[in-house]
């Protein structure tokens, strides 16, 4: 992932939001093309980072966004991650838990018809998200830009929000204090609660990634540093309650 824009201090939002977002999209763009182009399964994680790393921009700059600009660009970026998602699912569960299951038992005949299974599960999936991703590229994403556009408009008032450097230290602290509550909740183990904080360690995550320029040394060393440590612990849970859910789809076809 490339680094994002230079922000400074005194910046407005508006214009932050500008300058990350049309880096976001851009970049959103490029695995799309790569994605459609190719079957790889490191593209369709690509587009994935990516999309999660410009949700986690617009959620950031929220208040300062139209109600309706918000809307839009929470919905088209849903879409993208949605329809990647299966497939992502599939690659993980091929290359994490059947795969090296087999390099441990070479022939193995189960091992063998579950990796067929998926493979084609994986095939069938792909050509769903080929078919949705191919009209995303068509239709919400040259809206975007104009919103970008309309944004970036020296006559458009945003509001009075201030400083980069003061906005973006509020922002992290909701953010933190929303994971908070989300960690109190995972504490009883429940995938759901689970799954809700390790979203929220993302957005936190990539938020404090996308405004590092402005932000404190506190949030951008001590707290990213143990946001990625949870992220790892987070993700091996939930990759092994898909798995356990994928094998059970294998098992039943």
């Amino acid at each position: 992932m490339s680094r994002p824009p230079e922000l400074h201090r005194k910046m407005r939002p508006a214009a932050a939001f500008v300058m990350l977002g049309g880096s976001g999209l851009r970049i959103v763009e490029a695995q799309l093309d790569a994605l459609l182009q190719r079957d790889i399964a490191e593209d369709v994680h690509a587009l994935r980072v990516a999309v999660r790393h410009l949700r986690a921009v617009t959620w950031a700059f929220g208040p300062i966004l139209p109600r309706a600009v918000m809307e839009r660009w929470k919905l088209a970026l849903h879409d993208v991650a949605d329809a990647a998602s299966a497939v992502r699912d599939w690659d993980v569960f091929l290359s994490e838990t059947l795969l090296p299951a087999l390099a441990l038992q070479p022939g193995d005949p189960v091992l063998v018809a579950l990796i067929d299974v998926a493979h084609a599960r994986r095939a069938k999936a792909r050509t769903l998200m080929v078919t949705q991703l191919t009209r995303y590229r068509q239709a919400p994403l040259p809206t975007l830009y104009r919103d970008l556009l309309h944004l970036s408009d020296p006559k458009t008032r945003h509001g009075q929000h201030g400083r980069m450097a003061a906005f973006a230290r509020g922002r992290i602290r909701k953010a933190r204090g929303r994971v908070r509550d989300l960690a109190r909740v995972a504490r009883d183990g429940q995938i759901a609660h689970v799954h809700a904080l390790r979203i929220g360690n993302k957005r936190l995550r990539y938020a404090i990634e996308a405004l590092s320029d402005v932000l404190p040394k506190r949030y951008r060393k001590r707290l990213h540093g143990k946001l990625i440590a949870r992220q790892t612990e987070l993700g091996g849970i939930i990759d092994d309650a898909v798995a356990h859910r994928l094998i059970c789809e294998c098992l039943a076809s």
